[in-house]
């Protein structure tokens, strides 16, 4: 951790108080909500709301449908491609962490800090991934019925429309994953590339994670990072306050934007 800023409280006094820059507060922060959690392995980042005025983002899910005939001379085509879409509009919200700590706290241990943005990492992260739980949860391809066996996730791949499938990830819950592991065994292979938080092992190619974010659930999500997008109109900051009546110390962190749903086509649920 960067050395921390010593400044008086008083004029004319030989008392001094620990403050932290909060450049480097607002560096600590960030690095501790990407190493945390890959986010950015599961969801897409978008920071066109950044050169924008407004807090609303609207999203077009456009459906395509029509089809290519074969055509004797001078025949034409008997029907014609049509394009519709559906808008959802989101609202950008501010989310914020209040970390609060005593003079008396940090004299006893200096490392009351980091522990207080360990804290707040953690919270944006699983925030961040509980939207998007919300958002993958809004799938139209979904494989039920699942028993959660190695024939459930391959129908699962097979309901995903692209020929490429890398970048495909599987996302599921604490409540089925002693029984996936069971079912799979040997198919539940492991890849040292992917050693990451909640990683448990891959199955096809895909690899799998586990997700408190997904609460209890009896369902999984496979999908790849451009299922959802996180929108962001302001990131990560840091602001300080500080009583000195009380020798409290502020610390918030926040950032402003919102998660959802920009491409359904790319997203299976798959459910019990």
């Amino acid at each position: 951790m960067a050395a921390p800023l010593y400044v008086d409280n008083t004029a004319g006094s030989t008392a001094k108080h620990l403050l932290y820059e909060n450049e480097v507060l607002e560096s600590l922060l960030e690095n501790k909500v990407i190493t945390a959690l890959d986010v950015n392995a599961f969801i897409s980042s978008d920071y066109s709301l950044s050169e924008n005025a407004g807090m609303k983002k609207v999203i077009n899910r456009y459906t395509a449908t029509g089809r290519a005939e074969d055509l004797n001379m001078l025949e034409g085509n008997t029907g014609e491609i049509e394009v519709s879409f559906s808008p959802e509009e989101y609202v950008v919200k501010t989310s914020q962490a209040k970390f609060v700590y005593a003079d008396e706290q940090e004299m006893n241990d200096p490392m009351v800090v980091e522990a207080g943005l360990d804290k707040m990492a953690k919270i944006f992260v699983d925030k961040a991934v509980t939207d998007a739980v919300i958002e993958w949860e809004k799938a139209t391809l979904k494989k039920t019925g699942c028993t959660w066996t190695f024939d459930d996730v391959a129908d699962a791949i097979a309901l995903y429309p692209y020929e490429n499938e890398n970048g495909l990830f599987m996302l599921i819950s604490p409540a089925i994953q002693a029984e996936f592991r069971k079912n799979l065994k040997d198919n539940l292979s492991y890849v040292e590339a992917y050693v990451r938080t909640g990683y448990i092992g891959s199955v096809c190619g895909v690899p799998v994670y586990v997700s408190k974010a997904l609460d209890d659930k009896t369902e999984a999500i496979l999908a790849d990072r451009l299922a959802v997008t996180n929108f962001i109109k302001k990131g990560f900051e840091i602001e300080q306050e500080r009583d000195a009546d009380h020798r409290k110390n502020s610390i918030y962190g926040r950032k402003v934007g919102v998660v959802a749903l920009t491409d359904e086509t790319r997203v299976v649920l798959m459910t019990a």
